[in-house]
């Protein structure tokens, strides 16, 4: 069959056809309720489908949503697109994902690409390391977005313009550390993020704060980054290190930032949840039994940190959640509600995490 045409739609109803694409394509500008109950009535009646070009047009937007994320393959970024997306379907929103790499390039690309769509907005995830001519053009996209009449939300980082939304992140790593003392634990490693992801930073912070609390200081940090893919490498070195402290071989203070320590099993904060599986893994691979040799501390609530042996002690974060409401506040701007227990200063909104314990860090060696 023929696609209706807005024309027909038009004199069904006894309208122009400006009236009834006004009506029709989400124009800001709308006629009475009856006239556009008659408009309405005859678009069923007929079988017309909008023109998704149209209604961009009458509306300065599209209706689309975009997501721009480092890495699909993540567990972090896939829990939080999830939430995004799903939402998104509810309100009978697409959105565009673009997937960068976390290249700032890619990420210049994809907003580009964005504003050319004309969305009604934009989630960001991630973090940049921009240099300064990126970070101008950076800026200047999101502000010409902003412009077209396109909402802004970050999760993890504040751009400087939208709505933001942060993980507890250092109360969270506080705990852990905490968790990590009590459980026994006197030696630690962690990962120290050579990208400087807020985030990363945040908890680093955080579980110094709370070892510090106890008089208990950091022995080794083990260089590396955050993303997933880095696992393999990060999870080799720490094993190295719990194969020396199990064999009394006490590590010198290179460049490495390490102390002498001699007793006691080590306990290592992954950051995230990713890293800390990889050097489970390894760990068991070369035989080093976790958590009497080796404790491993992760950071995010990921569904496999639950379904390892043993289970992750962990921070769960609020991932899916974190993904709907910053739905939410693209879509019901100024009238979003927080899921209890977040809170709101300016435009940040902050998620608490919530400790859990795993077999990862019981019963250690002292």
């Amino acid at each position: 069959m023929a696609r209706v045409r807005l024309v027909e739609v038009a004199t069904a109803a006894g309208v122009s056809l400006a009236t009834a694409s006004r009506v029709l394509n989400g124009s800001a500008r709308t006629p009475g309720r009856e006239v556009t109950q008659k408009v309405q009535a005859a678009a069923r009646e007929l079988g017309y489908l909008p023109n998704a070009s149209a209604q961009a047009l009458a509306r300065s937007t599209s209706g689309l949503l975009g997501l721009v994320i480092p890495d699909l393959e993540d567990p972090y970024y896939a829990a939080i697109a999830s939430g995004f997306q799903r939402a998104a379907s509810a309100q009978r929103r697409l959105v565009l994902v673009i997937q960068t790499g976390g290249q700032p390039s890619s990420t210049l690309a994809a907003l580009r690409s964005l504003r050319v769509q004309q969305v009604a907005g934009v989630l960001v995830l991630g973090s940049l390391n921009l240099g300064l001519s990126e970070q101008s053009e950076f800026r200047g996209l999101l502000a010409e977005l902003v412009d077209g009449g396109a909402g802004i939300v970050s999760i993890g980082r504040d751009l400087g313009v939208g709505g933001v939304i942060c993980p507890d992140d250092r109360a969270g790593a506080v705990a852990l550390a905490q968790a990590a003392v009590a459980g026994g634990y006197r030696h630690f490693a962690i990962l120290e993020d050579t990208s400087r992801a807020p985030s990363a930073v945040a908890r680093a912070e955080g579980f110094a704060a709370g070892l510090q609390t106890a008089g208990v200081d950091i022995d080794h940090r083990v260089r590396g980054s955050v993303a997933a893919s880095s696992g393999r490498e990060v999870a080799a070195a720490v094993v190295r290190l719990a194969r020396a402290r199990s064999r009394g071989v006490t590590a010198g203070s290179g460049g490495d930032g390490s102390r002498r320590s001699a007793e006691g099993s080590l306990a290592f904060f992954a950051i995230t949840d990713a890293i800390a599986l990889a050097v489970l893994g390894r760990a068991q691979q070369a035989g080093i039994r976790v958590p009497g040799e080796l404790g491993i501390l992760g950071f995010d609530g990921i569904a496999a940190g639950r379904d390892c042996w043993p289970g992750l002690t962990t921070v769960d974060l609020p991932l899916r959640e974190m993904g709907r409401h910053a739905a939410r506040m693209l879509l019901e701007p100024g009238s979003a509600e927080r899921p209890a227990g977040w809170t709101c200063q300016g435009r940040t909104v902050t998620a608490p995490g919530r400790f859990r314990a795993g077999g990862s860090t019981l019963r250690a060696s002292r």
